[in-house]
């Protein structure tokens, strides 16, 4: 399931978007701008190689900001147990979550390949728009589902390869360690993960 996780976010951010056959509606275009925005970050010769490493990823981390709403996709991980958190604590999981997300997946980012991404069908209901999606790979085609909510604009909150949610995916991750321990115990299992991470090590999930 992880392995899914993984390739579906070095997929989502790497891959060039293409229109098919309708007209794109605003929350498609909204997914579009962010991945050509990251497009463009990965093709400047200017910001190539290991030296321009640390610059890259923090270009790579300030446009999934710009597209990805971190606290509705936190809050909807953490699901029930969301209310048994304090505001500071809910502020604290948002912060360390996102950046345990953008460590683990920022480095797939630079294994682009000129992906392609096609635009299925969207559907808007009030607030929510579901934009279905295929990724062509050189030797497969991926599905991958993008779930979005308007505030003042239209932002990703969940994304589905395969049929593997990466909401649901942590949720059942959480859900394990907060059935026995506390919000501040998760909120450090995670930034333990990251540490981790940083330190060039392996990491297969929060719950591990």
């Amino acid at each position: 399931m992880m392995k899914k996780i993984s390739l579906f976010l070095g997929t989502l951010i790497l891959t060039v978007a293409l229109c098919s056959t309708a007209l794109a509606g605003e929350p498609q275009d909204r997914l579009k701008t962010g991945i050509d925005s990251v497009i463009a970050i990965l093709s400047n010769s200017a910001l190539k190689g290991p030296a321009k490493r640390a610059e890259r990823q923090a270009k790579l981390r300030t446009v999934a900001d710009s597209f990805f709403d971190w606290h509705e996709l936190s809050r909807r991980a953490a699901a029930e147990h969301w209310a048994k958190f304090s505001p500071k604590q809910q502020d604290d999981f948002v912060v360390s979550f996102s950046e345990l997300l953008q460590k683990t997946y920022i480095r797939k980012l630079e294994k682009y390949n000129n992906e392609k991404v096609t635009y299925l069908k969207e559907q808007t209901e009030g607030d929510k728009a579901f934009i279905n999606t295929q990724v062509s790979m050189k030797d497969k085609t991926i599905p991958i589902n993008y779930y979005m909510i308007k505030h003042e604009q239209w932002m990703v909150y969940d994304v589905v390869v395969e049929g593997v949610s990466l909401v649901k995916n942590y949720r059942v991750q959480f859900a394990k360690i907060l059935s026995k321990d506390s919000p501040e115990s998760l909120i450090q299992r995670i930034k333990d993960k990251i540490k981790f991470l940083d330190e060039g090590k392996n990491v297969d999930d929060v719950a591990s």
